[in-house]
C-alpha cells in the first residue's frame, strides 16, 4: 500500500505529464504548419495573418510548457522520495527516471529558446524575420537531440505498462 503522499505525488504527475505532453505536441504541430514537409524551410507563401497567429500558439503551448514541466519534475521526484518501490526491485522505475530526467539540461535550454519566441509575441510588435529565426534556432537546437528526447518521453508510459526488469516475489 502506498503512502498518501505518493499517491499525490503520482496524480500530480499522471496529470501535469499529459498537460505537457500535449502541449508540446501541439506546439510540434503548429510549427509544421509552417514549415515544407520534411525540411526546416518556410512555406512560399505563407500568409502573414496565418503566420503570426501559428507563432502566436506556439508562444501560448510553450507558456503552458513552462507551467508544467516543472511540476513534472517535481512530482516525479516527490514520488519516488515518498514511494515504497525501490530502484532495486523495481526496475522499470529506474528506467523511467532516467529516461525523464536525463534531458533535463536539454529541455532547460530548449525553453530558454522558446523563451524568445514568447518574448516576440508578448512584447512589442516584431517583424516575422526575428520570430523566422528564433524559430530556426529553436528547430536545429542540439542537432535533433530535443526530439530523440520527445521519443523517450513516449516510451516512458510504455515502460510504466509493461514494467520490464521488476524483481519477481518467488
Amino acid at each position: 500500500m502506498e503512502k498518501p503522499a505518493a499517491k499525490f505525488f503520482s496524480i500530480l504527475f499522471i496529470l501535469s505529464a499529459m498537460v505537457w505532453m500535449y502541449t508540446s505536441s501541439m506546439k510540434n504541430y503548429e510549427s509544421g504548419h509552417l514549415l515544407k514537409f520534411a525540411t526546416i524551410e518556410f512555406e512560399e507563401n505563407l500568409n502573414p495573418v496565418i503566420e503570426r497567429a501559428s507563432y502566436r500558439a506556439i508562444a501560448e503551448y510553450s507558456v503552458m510548457i513552462f507551467i508544467s514541466y516543472p511540476i513534472v519534475i517535481f512530482s516525479a521526484i516527490g514520488f519516488v522520495a515518498t514511494s515504497q518501490r525501490t530502484f532495486k526491485e523495481h526496475g522499470w522505475l529506474l528506467m523511467s527516471a532516467l529516461l525523464l530526467l536525463m534531458f533535463l539540461p536539454v529541455e532547460v535550454y530548449c525553453y530558454w529558446l522558446d523563451w524568445k519566441i514568447v518574448g516576440l509575441n508578448y512584447w512589442g510588435d516584431w517583424p516575422l524575420d526575428e520570430f523566422r529565426k528564433a524559430m530556426i534556432a529553436r528547430l536545429t537546437a542540439l542537432a535533433g537531440l530535443p526530439f530523440i528526447a520527445q521519443l523517450c518521453y513516449y516510451t516512458i508510459p510504455i515502460i510504466i505498462i509493461f514494467k520490464p526488469l521488476q524483481k519477481s516475489e518467488a
